[in-house]
């Protein structure tokens, strides 16, 4: 009996060594390196898990996620993490997102204008930053606008992480032409004239038709001999036929209701609107004859069967509708421009006309159309529109 209960105590002894030995191998202490902090650049791909170098003996039971890495600075990060046990232990770390990447001047290498011509040299320069702060850049250099010559100037951008960008750029100064005036070009249209114009654009007065930069130009300022033109030019009747026909694609039904029109029309027509508004009123919006677009051949004003109902032809009515929003959109893909934008009144002479469309070509009427926000001829070249 005694020897029996030796062998039974025996056995539980070995019983209990096997089961610390399988405890100790199973559930020795947990391993865990993480860094206490680390630095990674603006905009990194990380997930708070990504600085956990080793794990043993241990179970992470935090979840998976993406660190905003899009603001320079320090954010703590919190990772729980169980042991064999079921014993749940913190550890904390901390990410420190800095800005190493200089920003990106987007600028011309080379300004030209006239002596004695000022200049705003940060006007179309953009700056872009990773960090999408907006940024100021600022221009280095000496230069004369009074003084011909070439000067070599720099645009600089810095960022609130103090990297910087300097871009070298050239500003021409070019001696001023001793050359006839706009108005004495204008004084004898049999001449042919020259002229240059405030943004540097050539201008051309030739038996009494002005051309700036190959573009005919008829406004308030510059006009056309009476006997000029017969009817709308082929290229802007071909160009117009596309625009149509891609806009009834779209379910816009367009038709030109006023195209050609000569001195003569224009006369009759200025002259009753005279009689009947007043000559101030009426030069809001209408064209004194020699000075109106349709008698070049390359202007219309459009309309649509769609909206006679709404009596939308030719007048204010017409804004707003479906056929407007999409010829002010597209009209410059055919080489089309909306001749009187809205708030250019000061620059066109004209107020806003939503239906009146001009032909120069695709090249300057992507230019005008400026992303939708219309340019006019007059603030591109640099001339006026006054009587």
């Amino acid at each position: 009996m005694k020897k029996k209960k030796i062998i039974i105590i025996s056995i539980i002894i070995i019983i209990l060594i096997i089961s610390s030995i399988l405890i100790f191998l199973n559930y020795q202490e947990m391993e865990v390196t993480i860094k206490e902090k680390i630095e990674v650049p603006l905009n990194s791909k990380l997930t708070n898990l990504d600085n956990i170098t080793n794990l043993k003996n241990g179970q992470i039971i935090t979840d998976e996620k993406t660190i905003d890495t899009s603001k320079i600075g320090e954010q703590k990060i919190n990772i729980s993490i169980k042991n064999k046990l079921g014993k749940v232990k913190e550890y904390h770390y901390t990410v420190n997102v800095y800005d190493d990447e200089k920003p990106s001047i987007i600028f011309s290498k080379e300004l030209t204008i006239e002596e004695g011509q000022n200049i705003d040299l940060l006007k179309d320069v953009k700056v872009e930053d990773n960090s999408q702060e907006k940024i100021t850049p600022s221009v280095e250099g000496n230069y004369d606008i009074n003084e011909p010559g070439k000067y070599q100037l720099y645009y600089v951008a810095k960022d609130s992480s103090d990297n910087e960008a300097k871009e070298e750029f050239t500003l021409i100064v070019k001696e001023k032409k001793k050359e006839s005036s706009q108005n004495d070009s204008l004084s004898n249209p049999q001449e042919t004239k020259t002229f240059t114009t405030s943004k540097g654009f050539k201008g051309v007065i030739k038996d009494g038709i002005t051309y700036i930069d190959g573009y005919l130009i008829v406004n308030k300022t510059y006009s056309l001999p009476s006997s000029y033109g017969t009817s709308l030019t082929s290229t802007t009747k071909n160009a117009f036929n596309k625009m149509q026909a891609a806009a009834k694609l779209d379910g816009i039904n367009i038709y030109i209701a006023s195209g050609f029109r000569s001195y003569q029309t224009q006369n009759r027509l200025y002259n009753n609107y005279v009689a009947r508004d007043g000559k101030a009123k009426a030069d809001t919006y209408s064209a004194r004859p020699g000075h109106s677009e349709h008698q070049s051949g390359l202007a219309f004003d459009i309309c649509s069967h769609d909206l006679d109902g709404q009596n939308a032809c030719i007048n204010s009515n017409f804004d707003n509708t479906d056929q407007a929003k999409w010829l002010a959109q597209n009209a410059y893909k055919y080489g089309f421009i909306l001749r009187y934008p809205k708030g250019k009144t000061n620059e066109t002479g004209y107020k806003y006309e939503s239906w009146h469309f001009r032909y120069v070509g695709t090249d300057l009427s992507t230019k005008l159309y400026n992303n939708g926000d219309w340019l006019t001829m007059e603030n591109y070249f640099g001339i006026t529109s006054e009587y």
